[in-house]
């Protein structure tokens, strides 16, 4: 079971860098208020801000996961949780975002594969087994 978690928030992590770059090429930091807020707190030019809070998410994902492959310890379970969490607020910020624009918006395409992979994951750790 802790393999196939491993794999699925790996694939998840994937799934993060291909909504970066959906919503990169978007230019996200331009057209989403929320967006245009936080990458102004990161840098005085949002698109530096946009990407270094991404990097900044791929480095944390990543040694998240490499908790998950070297360690069977409930804190690393605990990040992952902490990951889908704020995975599926993104997912819900961007369905919102397209519903009242009517329109497609930057991340909605790759929203929904992070959304299925939120979902397989929390239903392996749910069904996850004390070991």
């Amino acid at each position: 079971m802790r393999h196939r978690i491993s794999i699925l928030f790996l694939l998840l992590i994937i799934a993060h860098v291909l909504h970066a770059t959906e919503e990169y090429f978007g230019k996200l930091w331009e057209i989403y208020d929320p967006a245009i807020f936080v990458c102004n707190l990161v840098s005085s030019n949002p698109e530096n801000g946009f990407f270094i809070i991404n990097i900044v998410f791929l480095i944390i994902a990543l040694v998240y996961w490499r908790l998950l492959i070297y360690k069977n310890d409930s804190p690393s379970y605990v990040l992952v949780w902490i990951w889908i969490i704020l995975q599926s607020i993104n997912v819900m910020g961007h369905i919102v975002w397209t519903i009242s624009r009517r329109a497609y918006t930057p991340g909605i395409i790759s929203a929904f594969l992070i959304l299925l992979l939120v979902i397989l994951l929390t239903k392996a750790l749910l069904a996850k087994r004390p070991e």
